[in-house]
């Protein structure tokens, strides 16, 4: 009898202490559960802080781009002169201090460049090469030092990446050519809507593109733009060139720009006035092309607020009465 009662009560003893195992286990799997629950939600709530502290750093941002459409219109309306007067190399450039953070802001002309688009013409919604354009695109790289044979050849392989059709150009590229890449890829056929998209063009290698890429831009017209004299650089001397073609040089364009009057030009006929293009029989299509106003502007906005940072640079269109509006907007680095 004492015998099964010995082995009774160390049976129930063995009993308890794999009780007691099962116990702590379930305390210990409960508290590491416990543990990666509240990790999780501690990164929850990190990442939803995070998302709202980027959504009203990209507010501001869109804040900022507001106030640059109302500069632009002011700077057009009261003083078309003024970025010239001011400084307007540089541009417009303002700081606000934010609850947080800051906000910076940058107001420039954009009305020097050449428009991508533009080297083709709208007839009937299809787009065809224009020759004249291509020429000046031609003559654009040869003033900035590339041969002829090269700059045709870019102009080509740009102009059959815009062209409705599929007939690639003398030097130019099509489906085909591209075809064959890895991957492959089409022509687009159409208008550019970023200046990146220059990344998929034949001949367009990265050396080229920061090469050109100061004096190109996109628009979302096949318009040529109009070059502002009153904010024209002496860099920007090849557009210049590029413009007008034979008969002027690099360095004539580079003196009608450094001599500018203090308080600019009045208008272009004041402009085409000057020396430099003394004797030389200017069409009345190529003297339209330069004014005296601002035709567009470039809003580059920096916002750092807490942990966060928005880059946004917009373009501006301005009206000829004036009106500013966005035609292209463009966020970059967010951290």
């Amino acid at each position: 009898m004492t015998h099964i009662l010995h082995r009774f009560l160390h049976k129930s003893a063995d009993e308890r202490g794999a009780a007691l195992v099962t116990i702590l286990l379930l305390v210990a799997i409960m508290s590491v559960g416990a543990a990666v629950a509240f990790e999780r939600l501690g990164f929850s709530i990190k990442r939803a802080t995070a998302v709202k502290t980027h959504d009203q750093a990209r507010l501001y941002a869109l804040g900022g781009e507001a106030m640059a459409l109302a500069a632009a219109e002011q700077l057009y309306r009261t003083n078309a002169k003024l970025l010239a007067l001011a400084g307007g190399n540089k541009g417009q450039v303002v700081s606000y201090p934010l609850d947080g953070g800051q906000i910076d802001g940058a107001l420039s002309d954009a009305s020097n460049c050449f428009n991508i688009n533009s080297l083709v013409a709208v007839q009937n919604t299809v787009h065809i090469a224009d020759q004249a354009a291509m020429q000046r695109f031609v003559r654009l790289g040869a003033a900035l030092g590339l041969s002829d044979f090269e700059a045709e050849k870019l102009a080509a392989s740009l102009t059959d990446w815009l062209d409705s059709d599929s007939r690639p150009l003398p030097s130019g590229a099509e489906d085909y050519d591209y075809a064959a890449l890895s991957p492959a890829y089409r022509a687009a056929n159409g208008l550019m809507a970023d200046i990146s998209e220059l990344r998929l063009v034949r001949g367009f290698t990265p050396e080229v593109r920061a090469f050109l890429a100061p004096y190109l831009c996109v628009r979302a017209t096949a318009e040529p733009i109009k070059l502002n004299a009153n904010t024209l650089r002496v860099s920007d001397a090849p557009l210049l060139v590029a413009l007008v073609g034979k008969g002027l040089d690099l360095e004539d364009a580079q003196r009608a720009i450094a001599e500018r009057p203090t308080g600019g030009y009045a208008d272009n006929a004041a402009f085409w006035r000057h020396r430099a293009f003394a004797g030389l029989t200017l069409d009345q299509n190529i003297r339209a092309r330069v004014g005296v106003k601002p035709q567009a502007f470039d809003a580059k906005i920096s916002v750092s607020y807490h942990d966060a940072r928005v880059e946004l640079t917009s373009t501006l269109a301005l009206g000829d009465d004036g009106s500013a509006d966005v035609i292209a907007r463009r966020f970059g680095v967010i951290y």
